[in-house]
């Protein structure tokens, strides 16, 4: 099942239902009939409810950066993806993480003050007229809200808890963070079997596991620099047999959520495939393989490693560009790396792993100009903050044209009297003067009013000198 939420693509997955279903089933009572099954039936929609609340938390938490995120329900559960060209700060991560269970408590509330309310100031004969299916209703939003909340802001991977840890601890501590993870599963498991809640300890005992795998594969001198894994181009190519296609996916997402012990134990089931199942693996499959385990490679600052996957991948057929530009970024080989990369871009990929190497490349090597150029021609993915990092840089590189349109292109979303302004500096310097007039007469119009500063700017001088600056921002 898939729709749009306040403009977000939502994807329901039929394994939602399956799990939802299965943890509901308590709620069924045959003995009355087709009645009893509506119990099962609120469960379901308070479950789809809420979790679409949860995750609508992260996704508008997202959306603040100006990056349009998406929304998968899976297995009493879900996700939300985004993509940004620049990277977030580690606090601007932290919040996104914390959103989604904040979301959940909020849309708790107004529930839980209904329940405390009826039972503790509501009359008797008002309590009377309450449908006990509603009272059972308003129940499961509190419980499956609350408790889903304080689940998920426990620290253990990949749970919201876990990836606020990761993200306060910061890059350099990967395999702290999996210990901690690991210790708090285990500990959480351990209590879920003490109190015979079979669901909480096989949960939590698996994402223990989990967790422990991770700090295996890092190894215990690993050096733990910042991971910048990318998912490949999304699937093009024809026909790979659904257990093959699933398990290159699960691979790719893994890397994306830097679960590296995950993604390597994926791929050799992929290597496997001939053996379990007498059938020959396909070229295809065996080249993407490769590629995953070249982005992991990069992931562990193995970059030799991540070399040979590709050469052992390009035998099979033509690799991810991306893939081998980060290759050649990751060895300082910036002229190969530009080389692929545009070529890449010259056919309309736009992806994330494409353009972020490309920009700081010619960051790297002065050409502000265009470095700014291609950031305008996807502005409308990058969020304001790093829009603004970019028209400051093409200002300070001169590139006062490209510096103008990005600053305008945050006006137009943001209204902001302060990126008014720095269009009309811009502008200013660029010598469209009747543009910069334009931009000052709409930075006024947002709330601009510091006049002094109008008249004192180095970069407005040129526009001092000639007519019509005063009729918009009149002399102190």
């Amino acid at each position: 099942m898939n729709f749009r939420l306040f403009g977000i693509d939502v994807e329901v997955q039929a394994s939602f239902w399956f799990s939802t279903v299965l943890l509901g089933i308590s709620f069924v009572d045959l003995s009355r009939g087709p009645a009893g099954l509506v119990p099962l039936a609120l469960w379901a929609f308070v479950v789809l409810v809420s979790v679409l609340m949860h995750e609508l938390g992260h996704a508008l938490a997202i959306r603040r950066h100006r990056i349009q995120p998406e929304i998968s329900l899976f297995l009493m559960g879900g996700v939300t993806r985004w993509q940004q060209v620049l990277p977030l700060r580690r606090i601007d991560h932290i919040f996104i993480s914390l959103a989604g269970p904040l979301a959940g408590f909020a849309f708790a509330a107004p529930f839980f003050a209904l329940d405390y309310w009826l039972d503790h100031h509501a009359s008797a004969a008002v309590v009377a007229r309450v449908p006990s299916l509603v009272r059972f209703t308003i129940t499961l939003f509190i419980y499956v809200n609350v408790r889903w909340g304080l689940i998920n802001l426990l620290p253990v991977l990949p749970l919201d808890g876990g990836h606020v840890l990761e993200h306060a601890l910061g890059p350099r501590r990967i395999r702290l963070v999996a210990g901690l993870s690991m210790l708090a599963g285990f500990l959480v498991a351990l209590y879920g079997l003490r109190t015979h809640n079979i669901f909480l300890a096989m949960m939590f005992g698996m994402l223990a596991f989990q967790s422990l795998r991770r700090m295996q594969m890092l190894g215990p001198s690993e050096a733990e620099e910042d991971p910048r894994p990318h998912a490949p181009a999304p699937d093009t190519e024809p026909a790979l047999s659904g257990e093959l296609l699933s398990l290159l996916l699960r691979a790719r997402q893994a890397v994306a959520d830097e679960d590296l012990g995950r993604a390597r134990n994926l791929v050799q089931e992929i290597f496997s495939y001939e053996q379990r199942t007498g059938e020959p693996l396909p070229p295809r499959a065996r080249r993407e393989a490769f590629e995953v385990l070249g982005w992991v490679a990069l992931a562990g600052d193995h970059v030799d490693e991540a070399a040979q996957r590709v050469a052992e991948a390009r035998k099979l057929g033509e690799v991810d560009p991306a893939l081998v530009g980060a290759v050649h970024f990751a060895k300082r080989e910036l002229n190969a790396a530009r080389r692929v990369l545009e070529s890449a871009r010259a056919t309309g990929d736009d992806r994330k792993e494409i353009v972020g190497p490309l920009v700081q490349i010619l960051l790297e090597q002065g050409e502000v100009a265009r470095a700014a150029a291609i950031a305008y021609d996807i502005v409308d993915s990058l969020s304001e903050d790093d829009a603004r990092k970019m028209a400051k840089l093409a200002f300070d590189g001169r590139a006062f044209d490209w510096s103008a349109r990005l600053s305008e292109a945050v006006f137009d979303r943001q209204k902001s009297a302060e990126d008014a302004y720095e269009a009309a500096r811009a502008h200013a310097q660029d010598g469209a003067y009747e543009r910069a007039l334009d931009m000052l007469r709409k930075a006024v119009e947002a709330g601009f009013s510091d006049r002094s500063r109008v008249w004192s700017d180095k970069a407005l001088e040129a526009l001092r000198a000639r007519s019509g600056l005063e009729a918009v921002v009149p002399r102190p």
